[in-house]
């Protein structure tokens, strides 16, 4: 038992639930990130504007990340599970899935 009072975590734990990682951030961030900045680049044609804006988002990312490594994932399923219902506003905020 530990005489601390805290939990023992074993690194390999870890390294077994973190996903695949590129710069710091996960694959699914990073490939957003390019996607999003690639749209602005196109729309804009402002390569210095694109990398600004890539390195910014990127660092958010990171930082994101090394709260928890899941979290694009996390809000992509929120996002499908989890969705307001269009008649909300009826039933004081909350969601209501009635007919009517």
């Amino acid at each position: 038992m530990a005489e601390t009072g805290r939990l023992k975590t074993d690194p390999l734990f870890l390294g077994l639930t973190r996903p695949p990682m590129m710069f710091g951030v996960s694959y699914m961030f990073f490939a957003l990130n390019l996607l999003a900045n690639m749209v602005y680049m196109i729309n804009s044609s402002n390569i210095i504007g694109m990398v600004l804006c890539i390195c910014v988002i990127h660092a958010i990312g990171f930082l994101l990340t090394r709260h928890e490594p899941l979290f694009i994932q996390l809000y992509m399923i929120r996002g499908q599970k989890c969705m307001k219902c269009r008649n909300r506003s009826f039933h004081n905020g909350t969601n209501s899935y009635d007919a009517f």
